[in-house]
């Protein structure tokens, strides 16, 4: 499949500041012990520089330079390194701004990488004042990858390394950022660790002594992420519970080795926790550093929690020293096999073995039970039917099979004969996943709950499970959606070249997503063109004409029809010469856009487009005030969706309720659930951006496109309203719409992914399928 998107454009279409850059040929990472920047001569220089301050003699020149000392003993320096496997490629001093990376010369951190996009990221402070940076995927070709699981944003914290593209392929560049406490900061932390670290133990050991013990039953958590509808309907997640196979020698020797050499090669012989790993995630704020004992403790007792605090690493550590107490290793060794989540639902290998391969896991081929455990460290992502790559769960089946004969459990033709070794996955696990009901909505809420947004730090747990979500879809939308496009791509639209489309579907008064198809069939193409970078052709002319009419101008006045720079005149325009504001925009007369986004500014016309959330790169020129810049549907949705409520913006949103399941009560009752809601994101607070009468006029204007304009194919709706979108030779052919009846919004895009003209499309084709759509919710509604 081929995609059109802005990465591929010239870097200088997305705006961003200088930096101050070092670049260096070649550095190893052997060479260099510490992981923070080398700042002001590291925080020894600095602690000898304030001593040497202090005793020095005179009046005259002691307070400046205690004042330069104690200022580097304060100083946090945020540093951002390009690795190209282990050589340091650059070294960038982070201040203020926005920094392009990719493989373009003009972005401010390039790198020479095949796998990069011309732009592949954006790194940028989520809002002013944050101390540390976050990272976007900039719509690339390969992605970014954060411990192995693919990602679109991540908050980065003080160590976090990001591969840009498959961290599984040596040739793609990694991100490593770099933003430690002060000499000072580290100082205090240090001081105050190991009596905390030992005060907390003691603690945390008196407060769950009574529930956690040796010997204790082990109340069993369900943990996969499940989804669910409004309703309540399962969308996302396998019913049924966890399977166990009845001894630990059931399970194959292989898959017991496989498990060992990837998650915890000392587990024979250690404690049960690994301190040294707990002490660089509680320093880091970041997931891993647990080893066995301590996963079978989260999975097994509620009480410890999924957060990241030092209190939750307390409480892991010492529930993994009561089982090491209370069980023998290979007690433990079973319980993580029997209730491990392995993605799609699944508890357990047993449950993963007969969904995967329909086998029990006792008769599992060393393969297979390689690939099993390479899908721990991200259950969903590496899942063959949930992965934007679909070569991720056989690329860590691979590397699990190396890790398993670099420690002796293979030998050299064992290890050749299970890489070649197919896999053979039953292709009805994908149907009967989770993913297979609403895969794009499914795609779309973990990259939701996965997002720098909420301000959640769900990027580990959401992929690796104990999440209850409720959504916003309605199934019966969602099912007539899919179904009605499917339809027509199959109808009307393969009849002139149009092979695919997208559709998503919102309550404008609330902004809960109701329905959401990023395409014709998933199981072909995952790639979601509802966010997609696509030109809105004339749904673009909304900013022009809100413009105009936030600077005074009536529908009902006149607009000269006579060509303007290479923009013809009127295709229907009136014998004196004009055309009215109305007749333009239902008409959809290019000329009457462009001359009324010159009388409010091309500047303002863009400001309008920024007001209302749309996020890409804009040109204040012709091109973009018809539509010519790409935007993605979902922006535009929600451009539209303010005025449908009177000019008031309320936060789009898939997810309603949060209930995490780690630290539940009771698993019966997710009332006994702390609930986390993020209906309204940080940030993104309702808010009037129009004036009413403003957006009522416009209100108006939408009107006439379907009454006697370009959208009367729509008409089935008899209070439709909405834009119709050709770009040149029909190349992306658009239509978003509303029925203030129905209180719900569609946008739907139609076109080819390679960008293939279909020059008889049309956005009233398209519009077509809208009243299609429109009118058989409306009498679903009346039934």
């Amino acid at each position: 499949m081929v995609e059109r998107s802005a990465p591929e454009r010239a870097c200088e279409q997305v705006s961003g500041s200088s930096t101050e850059s070092s670049t260096e040929s070649s550095a190893d990472l052997s060479t260099e012990s510490s992981t923070e920047p080398r700042l002001a001569g590291g925080r020894r220089g600095a602690w000898r520089r304030l001593l040497s301050a202090l005793s020095r003699g005179g009046p005259d020149g002691r307070p400046a330079a205690i004042r330069s000392a104690w200022g580097q003993l304060l100083e946090r320096q945020a540093v951002a390194e390009l690795w190209l496997g282990q050589r340091r490629v650059s070294r960038t001093v982070l201040g203020e701004g926005r920094y392009r990376i990719g493989r373009d010369p003009a972005c401010e951190l390039p790198i020479e990488a095949g796998s990069l996009s011309r732009v592949h990221a954006i790194l940028e402070k989520p809002r002013p004042r944050e101390r540390d940076f976050a990272l976007e995927d900039f719509n690339s070709a390969n992605g970014l990858f954060h411990r192995d699981r693919r990602i679109r944003a991540i908050r980065l914290r003080h160590g976090d390394q990001v591969q840009l593209g498959s961290p599984l392929k040596g040739s793609a560049p990694r991100l490593r950022y770099l933003h430690p406490r002060s000499p000072l900061e580290q100082a205090v932390h240090l001081l105050g660790l190991g009596s905390l670290l030992g005060s907390g133990l003691l603690v945390g050991g008196l407060l769950l002594a009574s529930s956690v013990g040796g010997g204790s039953r082990i109340r069993l958590i369900s943990g996969p992420v499940k989804i669910v509808s409004a309703s309540g309907q399962q969308i996302d997640a396998r019913e049924g519970s966890a399977t166990a196979l009845p001894s630990l020698q059931a399970y194959p020797l292989h898959l017991r080795q496989a498990l060992l050499a990837s998650e915890e090669a000392r587990f024979g012989w250690n404690s049960g926790v690994d301190l040294f790993g707990t002490l660089r995630s509680v320093l880091l704020g970041s997931g891993g550093g647990s080893g066995l004992t301590q996963q079978v403790a989260r999975i097994y007792y509620p009480e410890v929690g999924t957060d990241y605090s030092l209190s939750r690493k307390l409480r892991e550590l010492w529930v993994a020293l009561q089982l090491e107490v209370g069980y023998s290793k290979n007690q433990i060794l079973k319980m993580y096999l029997d209730r491990a989540h392995l993605g799609l639902g699944t508890d357990g290998f047993e449950q993963a073995s007969r969904l995967y391969f329909r086998k029990s896991a006792s008769d599992l081929d060393v393969g297979q039970a390689a690939f099993l455990v390479g899908l721990l460290p991200s259950p969903n992502g590496y899942s063959p039917c949930n992965t934007k790559d679909p070569t991720a769960g056989r690329e860590r089946r691979d590397l699990v099979l190396k890790l398993m004969h670099e420690q002796g459990y293979l030998r050299d033709q064992q290890l050749i004969d299970a890489q070649r070794r197919p896999l053979n996955i039953d292709p009805s696990a994908c149907r009967e996943s989770s993913f297979s009901s609403y895969p794009f909505f499914s795609d779309y809420v973990l990259g939701e709950l996965e997002g720098t947004r909420f301000g959640l730090n769900l990027s580990e747990k959401a992929s690796g499970g104990n999440y209850y979500v409720v959504s916003t879809i309605d199934p019966k939308l969602q099912q007539l959606a899919q179904q009605q496009l499917q339809r027509f791509l199959e109808g009307p639209a393969a009849r002139v070249g149009l092979t695919q489309g997208a559709l998503i579907s919102l309550d404008f008064r609330s902004g809960k997503i109701l329905a959401y198809v990023g395409g014709g069939d998933y199981s072909r193409s995952s790639f979601d063109r509802v966010q997609a970078m696509r030109q809105p052709g004339s749904t673009f002319k909304l900013f022009p004409y809100l413009a105009a009419l936030e600077a005074g101008t009536s529908l009902e006045q006149p607009i000269s029809c006579a060509p303007l720079a290479y923009v013809a005149g009127c295709r229907h325009g009136a014998a004196g010469g004009s055309i009215s504001v109305a007749r333009g925009f239902a008409d959809s007369e290019n000329v009457v856009a462009l001359r009324l986004a010159e009388s409010a500014g091309l500047k303002q016309v863009v400001s309008k487009a920024r007001q209302l959330g749309i996020s890409t790169p804009l040109d204040a020129d012709f091109n973009t005030m018809l539509g010519g810049r790409e935007t993605l549907l979902y922006e535009m949705a929600r451009a539209y969706a303010v005025v449908a409520n009177g000019g008031r913006s309320v936060p789009m949103h898939g997810v309603s309720k949060i209930y995490d399941l780690g630290i539940c009560r009771s698993i019966y009752s997710l009332a006994s659930c702390p609930e986390r809601g993020v209906t309204t994101p940080i940030g993104e607070q309702p808010r009037q951006l129009l004036r009413g009468e403003d957006a009522a006029a416009m209100d108006e204007l939408l009107a006439g496109v379907v009454r006697s304009g370009t959208g009367r194919a729509a008409a089935a709706v008899a209070d439709a309203r909405g834009k119709t979108g050709t770009t040149d030779n029909g190349v992306d052919v658009l239509f978003i719409g509303y029925s203030p009846a129905l209180e719900i919004l569609t946008a739907i895009w139609m076109g080819n992914d390679d960008n293939r003209p279909a020059q008889a499309a049309s956005g009233a084709l398209v519009a077509e399928l809208w009243g299609r759509y429109m009118a058989a919710i409306g009498a679903g509604r009346q039934t």
